[in-house]
């Protein structure tokens, strides 16, 4: 009896399957295998596939949902506009060097007139001032007399011929009556910078110079000149050189 019921339930299911197949009871349910699935995309030849590291799958950046996409744009366009050029920054102009005080100097009274006439031509703020000091002189170099005051003219003048500017003719009222009318041409506190005079004098041509010791102090003569610019310092430098025996130094104090 049961095996009775169960045929004809059987029997049932498989008549309802046909009838649903054959549309019978509806439209069938749809296939689901793979070509009809493909024919059911809009276009199937349409797609592609993409590597890993493909830039189309990168995702736009989008405006943020509070921010409007204008103003978006505004922005991507300000970030696109050149900085603003700065004019350049001019450095403050230096301060003139200026030369606080220097000396030169020792000189003797005839050599003082001789460069306080090369001072005329300098620009100076400030007057050179001229003071007088005590030198302990040891030796001289000088050029003995020659026949009287003619004789030393005409060495003088000699001398100036070879290029030396720096002597000093010795009148006739030297305490020394040796040394009068003759030519000094420096005084050295030791002999050996005497010496080493001489040797620069040789290859201009003066061969009658001698070396006498002095053991008195003697004036010389020295000025000072402050507040100079580089100008009046590079024309001092160059009259200086005029002068090879003269020293220049920073004042005391």
């Amino acid at each position: 009896m049961m095996l009775k019921i169960f045929f004809c339930l059987l029997l049932i299911a498989n008549g309802a399957l046909f009838a649903m197949q054959r549309g019978y009871l509806g439209a069938p349910a749809p296939e689901r295998h793979e070509p009809q699935r493909l024919a059911q995309q809009v276009q199937p030849q349409a797609l592609t596939i993409l590597p890993p590291n493909s830039a189309k799958l990168v995702t736009p950046v989008r405006a943020t949902a509070d921010a409007p996409a204008e103003n978006a744009v505004d922005t991507a366009a300000a970030k696109t506009e050149p900085a603003p050029v700065l004019p350049p920054v001019s450095a403050p102009p230096a301060a003139p060097i200026v030369t606080a005080c220097v000396e030169v100097g020792n000189f003797s009274a005839a050599e003082a007139k001789r460069f306080e006439a090369q001072l005329t031509g300098l620009s100076l703020k400030v007057k050179p001032v001229q003071r007088s000091i005590q030198e302990a002189a040891s030796h001289m170099v000088y050029i003995p007399s020659q026949d009287g005051k003619d004789g030393a003219d005409r060495k003088a003048a000699e001398l100036r011929r070879l290029g030396i500017q720096d002597f000093y003719v010795i009148p006739e009222s030297s305490a020394n009556p040796a040394l009068r009318w003759g030519i000094s041409l420096g005084i050295f506190k030791t002999e050996e910078a005497a010496k080493a005079y001489i040797g620069q004098l040789i290859p201009k041509g003066v061969r009658s110079a001698r070396i006498v010791a002095r053991n008195v102090s003697s004036t010389k003569l020295i000025f000072q000149l402050r507040d100079m610019d580089a100008a009046a310092q590079s024309a001092l430098d160059k009259i200086k050189l005029k002068f090879p025996n003269q020293e220049l130094r920073a004042c005391a104090g």
